[in-house]
């Protein structure tokens, strides 16, 4: 069987931190790896993206990016990905258009060019490729062939492009969060073989659960799950952070609970939490859901 695994390399959320009480979970931002057959699938780009770049040395290097949003943590690593500066690199990226119709990659353009960044993108010198993904898209990646290709799987013109089912070594399909503001966010399915994982950072629950998230991550064998509120935060005046775009631990649980999934993985830390706050969280989630994992820089995970 092909390899599938997960490695994390940033899981707080909002900005990077460090010090004494931030340790033994890591400070970094999102960013998790994906080895999946031949493929380095990376979800998110925040600040964790810098080390994997140091760590690529392989000639040649392709890497396939998914972004789920470009709120700042998320995306914050980019320019210093190094492997962005290599000639014999090939980026692929996919994220969410503007909701105020700019394309993915002039989001990423924004950021990456002066006042805010000294190198444009354009002069990083990896050969890179930019694709908008929203609801009912999916990239499939055929064996042997490093470009892959996008259909929109809701569309009856794209139904006959679905590829052979025989030629695919992975696919990543993708569905529309609407609960982050202000422009909501990209949750991906990675299925390689017959085993698959969800990436639901930056979402929020609703009552009852978010049902189509549910019905998204259904038999996962890994979901990567937003859980960066206790309870306690979420609800507490005079600034609770309900409606920020955040789950509490509790609402992570029942979702992978709810979606019959074998491991849960917690993600996108609170930066105020510290290793003693999250050492009390993973032992609460594993009373609401017992297969479940606290994520931390550097956690490996088979899936």
């Amino acid at each position: 069987m092909s390899e599938f695994s997960l490695k994390i390399y940033g899981c707080r959320g909002s900005i990077p931190v460090s010090g004494p009480d931030h340790v033994r979970y890591g400070g970094e931002t999102s960013c998790a790896v994906i080895k999946a057959g031949t493929r380095t699938i990376v979800l998110d780009a925040g600040s964790g993206i810098r080390k994997l770049g140091l760590e690529m040395t392989e000639k040649d290097p392709s890497v396939y990016l998914f972004v789920s949003h470009v709120h700042f943590d998320h995306i914050i690593g980019l320019p210093y990905f190094s492997t962005m500066y290599r000639p014999d690199a090939s980026i692929f990226a996919w994220g969410p258009r503007d909701p105020r119709g700019s394309s993915f990659e002039e989001s990423i353009e924004c950021l990456l060019q002066p006042p805010f960044h000294p190198v444009s993108v354009h002069e990083m010198l990896a050969r890179k490729t930019f694709f908008n993904m929203g609801e009912g898209h999916v990239v499939y990646f055929l064996k042997g062939v490093a470009e892959p290709i996008q259909i929109n799987a809701f569309h009856p013109s794209d139904r006959d492009k679905v590829p052979d089912p025989d030629d695919v070594e992975m696919s990543v399909s993708c569905m529309r969060g609407y609960n982050h503001p202000k422009s909501g966010v990209n949750i991906y399915r990675v299925t390689c073989g017959k085993k698959s994982m969800v990436y639901a950072s930056d979402t929020e629950g609703y009552v009852q659960g978010d049902r189509r998230l549910v019905d998204f991550s259904q038999g996962a064998d890994l979901l990567i799950h937003d859980a960066m509120y206790t309870d306690e935060k979420y609800v507490s005046m005079p600034v609770p952070t309900q409606g920020y775009g955040h789950s509490t631990v509790k609402i992570a649980c029942q979702l992978a609970e709810d979606a019959n999934v074998k491991k849960l993985v917690l993600w996108h830390h609170d930066p105020v939490s510290t290793d003693d706050v999250l050492d009390r969280i993973f032992e609460d989630a594993k009373s609401y859901f017992s297969n479940t994992i606290i994520g931390m820089d550097g956690l490996e995970v088979p899936i």
